[in-house]
């Protein structure tokens, strides 16, 4: 479910960028001052950006259960850090597009959750807003 929304939303943020193609922002973000942002703000918006990153990591509870149904050769650990360094680069790499596209699309002014800021095609949107229910759902039980 988290590959189909975030799949919708990356769609979504390249369509906008490719229909108006130029840059939003800079690259140190919203400048301290406007619109009353202090410096403190903005630094507890950056580290809830990276509990937001760090939150995308959830699956690490299940390597020890996933490391119990492994056959021994070859070793597990060797299996599980392969396992585990392919993963996280795939999963890093696709999140760091989906913000890097965000960001292009909206600059500054980029929602914290990008499918809020679509309402068209509104099929597809409501597609991945049932993804996201399903996937909470999912988690919560």
């Amino acid at each position: 479910m988290s590959l189909c929304y975030s799949f919708v939303a990356l769609y979504l943020c390249v369509a906008k960028f490719v229909s108006h193609p130029e840059l939003r922002g800079n690259l140190t973000g919203v400048e301290i001052g406007t619109n009353g942002l202090t410096l403190s703000s903005k630094l507890w918006q950056s580290f809830q950006a990276l509990g937001n990153i760090a939150f995308s990591y959830t699956y690490a509870q299940l390597l020890i259960e996933i490391e119990d149904t492994l056959k021994s050769p070859p070793a597990e650990n060797k299996t599980m850090k392969r396992a585990a360094l392919y993963s996280i680069a795939l999963t890093t790499a696709f999140y760091v597009s989906l913000g890097c596209m965000g960001y292009l699309a909206f600059g500054n002014e980029a929602p914290g959750n990008v499918l809020t800021a679509f309402h068209e095609p509104f099929w597809l949107v409501d597609l991945a807003n049932i993804g996201v229910v399903i996937h909470l759902t999912a988690a919560f039980q």
